[in-house]
């Protein structure tokens, strides 16, 4: 998949659905918001190294950096952290299969590696 698919209404629609997502967990205006074009399967590679895979189907991997917690849980069990993490479907252009890490858990593996990023501006 390429980032050609990325237009400025694309890019649009990313920037709401994760602000959306951010607030719904914790953070109504995250630090950071960046997008790649790439494969639920690099996703899960980059996600959890050493040897997780999934299907080849495109997606965006959208990368926030804030404080996010998971909503609906006690709050001493809720996980929490200041990097998350989802999916979207290119034509859905919805939020799926998220993760939420602390910092001790953010990949060290920087997403430029998976492509094209582009910054969204939060404000």
């Amino acid at each position: 998949m390429s980032n050609e698919n990325l237009t400025s209404s694309v890019l649009a629609r990313v920037r709401d659905e994760a602000l959306s997502w951010s607030r719904a967990h914790g953070d109504a205006q995250p630090a950071r918001i960046r997008v790649v074009a790439t494969t639920r399967d690099t996703v899960a590679q980059f996600l959890h190294p050493g040897g997780v895979r999934s299907a080849a189907d495109p997606c965006y991997l959208v990368v926030l950096e804030g404080r996010f917690q998971q909503p609906g849980m006690p709050e001493e069990t809720q996980p929490a952290g200041v990097w998350a993490a989802f999916c979207m479907h290119p034509k859905r252009l919805r939020a799926d299969s998220f993760t939420i890490r602390p910092q001790r858990y953010v990949p060290l593996r920087p997403i430029e590696d998976l492509g094209s990023v582009h910054v969204i501006e939060t404000e």
